[in-house]
């Protein structure tokens, strides 16, 4: 289980967070950085959609803070707690058109994900430690959209 508290989100701590997703090369291209900043992650696409996943470090979380506003959408994961709410990754995002044919499939990398997709509508479904969350996206022309997903609080009380 891979959480980060929120209060400590810019610290040293986030540098320790350790990830198994792995991409496969076949699946996912690397398309480089979408700005000239050595903090963000590199963009990545899949099939016609560029993404861009991770916010581990203090540089990494505002780069891509401040990236996601030219962005058409933002994904901030999370998860309550009992004590205070954390950012998780791991988390399986899948986007799919109105047509219902999926234009993303990814397992996030870390509490931020941004999406490049054309204006419509869009059927977003997410889930993480065997809990599913689905949303319905609208997005439109010159706009952002952010979009944060709180998981209930642990069974266990974590």
């Amino acid at each position: 289980m891979k959480k980060i508290h929120f209060s400590r989100v810019f610290s040293h701590l986030l540098c320790a967070f350790a990830f198994t997703a792995v991409v496969s090369a076949s699946s996912f291209a690397e398309t480089g950085s979408s700005s000239t900043n050595p903090s963000l992650p590199p963009v990545q696409t899949q099939g016609q959609t560029e993404f861009l996943t991770g916010g581990v470090g203090l540089d990494e979380s505002e780069a891509i803070l401040r990236e996601g506003n030219s962005w058409p959408l933002m994904l901030e994961l999370a998860q309550a707690g009992s004590q205070r709410g954390v950012y998780i990754a791991d988390v399986q995002v899948t986007i799919k058109d109105g047509s219902g044919n999926t234009v993303l499939d990814v397992n996030a990398e870390g509490p931020y994900l941004l999406v490049k997709l054309p204006p419509g509508k869009y059927s977003l479904e997410a889930m993480y430690e065997s809990i599913k969350l689905n949303r319905n996206l609208n997005l439109q022309e010159g706009r952002n959209q952010r979009m944060t997903l709180l998981w209930p609080v642990p069974k266990n009380g974590e």
